[in-house]
């Protein structure tokens, strides 16, 4: 398995909030990225509304974990563990990635807190690509992580076979 088999992206909506706070919050530069309100890029005939009924943004966790000052030695035992165990495995590096942005969207509670009071949602995507058989460990660290930030995870696969048609 190579690590281009699958990806990891963090789906956000939001009814109103400025996508370059999430931009800020997570220090992932998204791959699409619109507030509500403003204009849609195609005619609104096609989709019922001129403008963005709310925010979205969403972006692919880096392929490796990035350096981050606030997260330094004090991760604690768990952390730790999990940066041991994925160091060893090249195709685990954005599984990583995944939970060090986990981990500062822990120590961004308060943020994170508000945002969800106001309606907005947060979504783990995994997508598998083009590949016959796929394996992927997620962590009891990274599971949990996910749980206690209440972000739901979807796999979504995709075997080719649509594209060679």
């Amino acid at each position: 398995m190579s690590p281009h088999d699958y990806s990891i992206a963090l789906r956000i909506r939001h009814p109103s909030i400025d996508p370059a706070d999430i931009t800020r919050q997570l220090g992932i530069v998204p791959q699409h990225a619109w507030r509500a309100g403003e204009p849609r890029s195609v005619e609104a005939d096609e989709v019922g509304s001129a403008v963005h009924r709310e925010t979205y943004w969403v972006g692919l966790v880096p392929q490796g974990p990035q350096q981050h000052p606030t997260l330094g030695s004090d991760l604690g035992p768990p952390a730790s563990l999990i940066i041991a165990a994925l160091k060893s495995h090249a195709t685990q590096r954005q599984v990583l990635a995944l939970y060090f942005t986990l981990l500062k969207m822990k120590r961004a509670a308060g943020f994170w807190g508000e945002f969800a009071e106001q309606g907005g949602t947060v979504e783990c995507l995994l997508q598998v690509h083009n590949t016959e058989r796929f394996q992927l460990d997620l962590s009891q660290p990274v599971l949990l992580a996910l749980a206690e930030l209440k972000v739901p995870l979807s796999i979504e696969v995709d075997d080719g076979l649509r594209a060679a048609a």
